[in-house]
């Protein structure tokens, strides 16, 4: 036999507010309160008031891919004699294209090469040869001074960088002797065919970092920040770290009669990008954090009861004995519920069989 107390300020009708019928309890603060007392009560079991942290989460889709496809041209006229193959990384120096036997590298800068360069010669794009020349190996602060003039240690370090590639040493750097990119490119495709004639795309390449795209309602502004941590669950069930790298500014206009909403872009990265494996262009589960509560007391649901002149309460079991202790709630998260009141880390709540 359990003995209920029923604490002043509480007396009315309860009902458990995590099930969804139930016996109501009626307490009178008088004659019925003893007779209460006096009464069998049903079984019911107990849980744990714990202390925890509630993370409230929410679902976005997301795909996960290499972003944008962009064609890349070869500006040498000539024949494709050799293309890289898909899903190769360029990097600086690496080979974009061969035409007519003959390497086009990549190099890195802002700018492409637009003119003939030689002995001379001065402007930002003599610093980007100069740098990656420097960058390459072929060129030293002692042979060849990074900046905007062609001297003469830089035809020296063109001449060497021509001799690596099997070209002729001439010293001098025509504009289509490069291709210029702001970094590494990840070739997803290629435009030509072997045998081809160059000139025009020949490489389809996105960039080398594999990312998350999530297309977020306009009116949801504010949701995310960067470095915001997420979790990302893959196709396979697999759920990985990653973060927020960016959020677009750039609204995209939605379609009212395809239904589609206004969208901004937000970019995510995994922690490890090795984790995602091969996958290209696969949908995700982005999970985020919509509201968190830390180091909070919670029971389960089922522990509330709802007091018919409002608010709730949770039945403290001591022992023998129980009694109903007024709660305030806060976030309900996973089946458990933050609650404030007379409770202790530890107390035992009563919860349904």
């Amino acid at each position: 036999m359990r003995r209920r107390r029923i604490v002043a300020g509480l007396a009315g009708v309860l009902v458990a507010a995590g099930a969804g019928t139930g016996v109501a309890v009626v307490g009178t603060g008088d004659d019925d309160a003893g007779a209460a007392d006096s009464e069998d009560v049903a079984e019911v079991a107990t849980a744990e008031v714990v202390r925890t942290d509630l993370v409230e989460r929410e679902e976005l889709d997301g795909t996960l891919g290499y972003g944008e496809v962009t064609d890349l041209a070869v500006p040498r006229p000539g024949t494709i004699t050799g293309l890289p193959a898909a899903g190769s990384i360029i990097e600086r120096g690496g080979t974009l294209a061969e035409v007519d036997g003959r390497p086009v590298p990549l190099l890195y800068g802002d700018k492409p090469l637009w003119r003939v360069l030689q002995d001379g010669m001065e402007g930002p794009d003599v610093q980007i040869l100069e740098e990656n020349l420097t960058a390459l190996g072929f060129g030293t602060s002692a042979t060849m001074k990074v900046d905007d003039e062609f001297t003469a240690g830089t035809a020296a370090a063109v001449v060497r960088w021509q001799k690596s590639l099997g070209l002729e040493t001439t010293g001098i750097v025509q504009p289509s002797d490069a291709v210029v990119r702001p970094g590494a490119v990840r070739v997803s495709d290629t435009a030509a065919t072997v045998g081809g004639q160059s000139g025009g795309p020949v490489l389809k390449v996105t960039s080398t970092e594999r990312r998350i795209v999530i297309a977020v309602e306009a009116t949801r502004q504010g949701l995310l920040a960067a470095g915001d941590a997420v979790q990302v669950e893959l196709p396979d069930g697999t759920v990985v770290e990653a973060s927020v790298a960016s959020v677009g500014t750039v609204i995209s206009p939605g379609d009212p009669q395809m239904g589609t909403s206004a969208t901004f872009e937000v970019i995510v990265t995994l922690a490890d990008a090795a984790a995602a494996g091969s996958l290209d262009e696969a949908p995700v589960d982005v999970s985020i954090v919509k509201s968190q509560a830390t180091g909070v007391l919670a029971v389960p649901v089922q522990a509330l009861l709802a007091l018919a002149e409002g608010g709730y309460a949770v039945e403290r079991v001591t022992g023998a004995d129980s009694e109903l202790i007024a709660v305030e709630v806060g976030a309900f998260v996973d089946g458990m519920v933050e609650v404030t009141g007379d409770l202790a880390e530890g107390d035992q709540v009563a919860v349904p069989a």
